[in-house]
């Protein structure tokens, strides 16, 4: 929510009853949600959510990059060299030039970030921004991602009206240094 705090030497002459006439129409164009939860339309709750594979990828990766430690953790960057990813409704290539900035935090879990641009077989531009969690600690593998896509409009805009999640895991043999990231939209 935000605030908006004027004096009325601020005000410019602008009558006192149509400043708070427009705040107030400001107000209930943008409480919708607002006015349906006080409406008893409250949030869904789910016990479980329904995933929908999306695709999976091998993203090819370069060596990594010590940055340092900083006040958060040890920062490593891991330049993105390429790969490939399909499923059901796309595929295409994953082109160079992204970047994974991995840090290893204090209590041993790992924080991705991975900034990164696909091209679907049509030729379409998708940007990609992956954050994620690594857990390294055997007794609890913890691998999960968070993908969020910016697609211009058109037969991939989908990538754009949904929320999606991924796995973490090892590439198949023989694919040099690299990363499975299998990604399902959540339903």
């Amino acid at each position: 929510m935000t605030v908006l705090v004027m004096r009325e030497s601020d005000m410019g002459g602008v009558a006192r009853r149509e400043l708070l006439g427009t705040l107030g129409a400001i107000g209930l164009a943008a409480g919708g949600a607002d006015r349906a939860l006080a409406q008893g339309a409250g949030p869904e709750r789910l016990h479980s959510l329904p995933l929908e594979f999306a695709y999976e990828a091998i993203v090819t990766l370069a060596p990594a990059t010590p940055v340092g430690k900083t006040p958060y953790g040890t920062r490593n960057r891991i330049p993105i060299t390429g790969g490939t990813f399909e499923g059901p409704r796309i595929r295409g290539k994953v082109l160079p030039g992204g970047m994974d900035w991995q840090l290893e935090r204090p209590d041993g879990c790992l924080d991705v970030y991975a900034d990164y641009m696909m091209q679907a077989e049509d030729g379409t531009l998708i940007h990609v921004i992956n954050k994620g969690l690594i857990s390294r600690d055997p007794a609890r593998p913890y691998l999960r991602t968070i993908p969020w896509f910016e697609v211009p409009e058109g037969p991939h805009g989908w990538l754009n009206q949904s929320v999606f999640t991924g796995t973490i895991g090892a590439p198949p043999p023989g694919s040099g240094p690299a990363v499975r990231i299998t990604v399902y939209r959540i339903a």
